[in-house]
């Protein structure tokens, strides 16, 4: 297992993004969307000190675990939003965590020693 601590700022989104692709050898574009979503949930809302990413690739699994030491939070237990009819009605934000559980293949949450701990299992086919 290979981890990256990352501070919570917008612009460590590419270092992240770096250290999958590192990993992956091809970029993923639902596996970017979900690491985006989430990424940018944590450091806007968390209040988090720091950001701690593990990762593990056992073709094709692929388990990533954000851990933050901010606002305990379950993204499992968010509401799915109500979808628009249609792009008219369609508004921008709300979609992230409902979009990051629909590409996961699993999601699993556990809060432990002040941590949140939020495990994506993704079967990323390349």
């Amino acid at each position: 297992m290979k981890s990256i601590t990352l501070k919570p700022e917008i612009n460590e989104l590419h270092r992240l993004n770096e250290f999958i692709l590192s990993e992956l050898h091809q970029e993923n574009i639902e596996v970017n969307l979900i690491v985006e979503e989430l990424f940018v949930n944590i450091v806007n809302y968390s209040k988090t000190e720091f950001i701690r990413v593990n990762l593990e690739y056992e073709k094709p699994t692929l388990t990533l675990e954000f851990i933050d030491n901010g606002i305990e939070f379950n993204p499992i237990l968010k509401k799915d939003p109500e979808l628009p009819e249609n792009i008219e009605e369609a508004q921008v934000g709300g979609l992230g965590i409902f979009f990051a559980k629909q590409m996961s293949d699993e999601l699993e949450y556990h809060y432990e020693n002040g941590e949140n701990h939020l495990i994506i299992i993704k079967n990323v086919e390349l």
